[in-house]
C-alpha cells in the first residue's frame, strides 16, 4: 500500500486536479484506491463519489481531520487499498502535517507563477522541518501545472525560479488542457474519459509519464489487478 499525499497551502494549485486524475490512471489499471479528501469544499468527493457506483475498487472518505491518522491505520488492516491518495486543505493546518508525515511520496503542486512557487517553496521547507526532527530525509516533488502550451518569458522565469529554489520537480508536467478543466463537471479523469478527443488523449499521455515516474520513485511498480467483472 503506498500513501500520496497532494499538498499546498494555496488553494487553486491544481491539488484535487491532479489527485483526480492519478486516482483515473490507478483505478483504469485496475488498482484499488482510496482518497481521504480533507479540502473543506469536497472537491474530490463531488468530482469522483459518482464514480463509485460503477468502480467498486474506488472509496472516498472524509474524515475527521483530528482523526487522519487512525483513519489511515484502519485502511492499512485487512483488504488493504493498493493506493491511498490524500488531498489536504489549501491551509495551514495540522492535518497538512500528519498527511505528509505519513506518506510514502509528498507532491507540491503549483501553477508556473511566483505566488504558487513561493507557498511550494513554503510547503517544502515545512516539509523538510518535519522530517529533519527525526532524522530523517522527505521524497518529495513538484508538479507544475496549468502549463500553457506556447511558452512565454514569464513561464520561462517560472522554470528558472523553480531552480534557483532548488525544489525538485518531476520532468512531467501537466499542460492547461480542456480534458482536467472538464474533470469537475463530468467527474471523469483522462483515462475514464472519452479517449477519442485529442484533448482527452495527450492529458491520458501526460498523466501516464507522470505516473512512470511516480512508480521509480516508490522504487517499484505496484502489481496490477483486474477490475471486478
Amino acid at each position: 500500500m503506498m500513501i500520496i499525499t497532494f499538498a499546498s497551502s494555496k488553494g487553486g494549485v491544481g491539488k484535487s486536479t491532479a489527485c483526480a486524475c492519478l486516482a483515473g490512471s490507478l483505478l483504469d489499471q485496475g488498482r484499488r484506491v482510496h482518497i481521504v479528501d480533507l479540502d473543506g469544499n469536497r472537491t474530490l468527493t463531488r468530482w469522483l463519489g459518482p464514480l463509485g457506483s460503477d468502480m467498486p475498487q474506488l472509496t472516498l472518505a472524509t474524515p475527521d481531520t483530528q482523526a487522519l491518522t487512525e483513519h489511515l491505520e484502519a485502511q492499512g488492516r485487512g483488504g488493504a487499498p493498493d493506493a491511498i491518495l490524500i488531498d489536504v486543505a489549501g491551509a495551514y493546518e495540522r492535518a497538512i502535517t500528519v498527511a505528509m508525515a505519513r506518506a510514502h511520496l509528498t507532491i507540491i503542486p503549483a501553477a508556473p507563477t511566483e505566488a504558487d512557487l513561493f507557498e511550494a517553496s513554503r510547503v517544502a521547507g515545512h516539509l523538510k522541518s518535519v522530517f529533519a526532527a527525526f532524522g530523517r530525509e522527505p521524497l518529495y516533488r513538484l508538479l507544475l501545472t496549468q502549463v500553457q502550451p506556447l511558452a512565454s518569458h514569464a513561464q520561462a522565469h517560472a522554470f528558472h525560479e523553480v531552480d534557483r529554489l532548488a525544489l525538485p520537480r518531476f520532468d512531467t508536467v501537466l499542460t492547461h488542457r480542456a480534458a482536467y478543466q472538464e474533470i469537475g463537471f463530468s467527474g471523469k479523469p483522462p483515462h475514464l474519459a472519452d479517449l477519442a478527443r485529442t484533448s482527452v488523449q495527450k492529458a491520458k499521455a501526460e498523466v501516464d509519464a507522470w505516473q512512470k515516474e511516480i512508480q521509480s520513485l516508490l522504487g517499484k511498480k505496484q502489481p496490477e489487478r483486474k477490475a471486478a467483472a
